[in-house]
Formats: C-alpha cells, sequence, structure tokens
C-alpha cells in the first residue's frame, strides 16, 4: 500500500534529482561568462614616460616592479615611499614636486583623465 503523501515524497525527489545536475550544469555555463567579461577590458596602455619614471624610482632605491611602462599598484607604492623619503606629501601620485625631485617629466595626460574625455558630456566650443 502506498499514501499519497509518500508517491508525492518520491515523485519530489525525483524531480529534484533529474533538476539539479541541470541546473548545476547551467551554473558552470553563466560563470565563464563573468570572467570572460573581465578579460575583454582594454589592457592598461604603456607610456614610455612611466617607463622612465620607474627607472628613476628604482635608481633612487624604490622597486617599482615591474618595468612595463604601466602605472600599477607597485608603481603608486614606490612612488608614494619615495615622496616619504624626500620629505613630500606621500599621495602615491606623480605631482610636479615629486617629479622635479626624481628629475622625470610628468605625463601629460594621465591614463584617468584619457578614458574620462571619451564619455559623459560633450565638450563646448
Amino acid at each position: 500500500m502506498s499514501t499519497p503523501w509518500l508517491r508525492s515524497s518520491v515523485a519530489g525527489a525525483l524531480i529534484m534529482i533529474l533538476a539539479l545536475p541541470a541546473w548545476a550544469a547551467e551554473e558552470k555555463k553563466a560563470a565563464p561568462a563573468k570572467e570572460e567579461k573581465a578579460e575583454k577590458k582594454a589592457p592598461a596602455k604603456a607610456s614610455e614616460e612611466i617607463k622612465k619614471l620607474q627607472e628613476a624610482l628604482k635608481a633612487k632605491g624604490h622597486d617599482p616592479s615591474p618595468i612595463d611602462g604601466i602605472m600599477g599598484a607597485k608603481t603608486r607604492a614606490a612612488i608614494k615611499e619615495f615622496q616619504e623619503a624626500s620629505r613630500l606629501k606621500g599621495t602615491g601620485r606623480l605631482d610636479n614636486q615629486t617629479a622635479e625631485k626624481l628629475g622625470v617629466e610628468k605625463p601629460k595626460a594621465p591614463a584617468k583623465d584619457v578614458e574620462k574625455k571619451g564619455k559623459g558630456k560633450k565638450e563646448e566650443k
């Protein structure tokens, strides 16, 4: 003899067993999509001016590793260390005083500014 609740429970369990693998497969398919989006971001543009900055920092004993022309976290940390050692305000940004003490030219347009120019409101002439 089977009772209605037993049949319902067995039927529900079978549905869960059959549906779970399909649901798990969909989860696995969705995860790579997020990773692919991250890979599609444009890589940071290397700059000769930043390479010269990194070389100057390394020569002064502050390792920006690697010397690749990209203003990354390690380069900013090295700038901040240099600024603090030179008794400048430790911002981690290349300002005029820091560039002068390092003997390098300050880049004309920081990467952040270049990205912002293409977005938002149009410039008025």
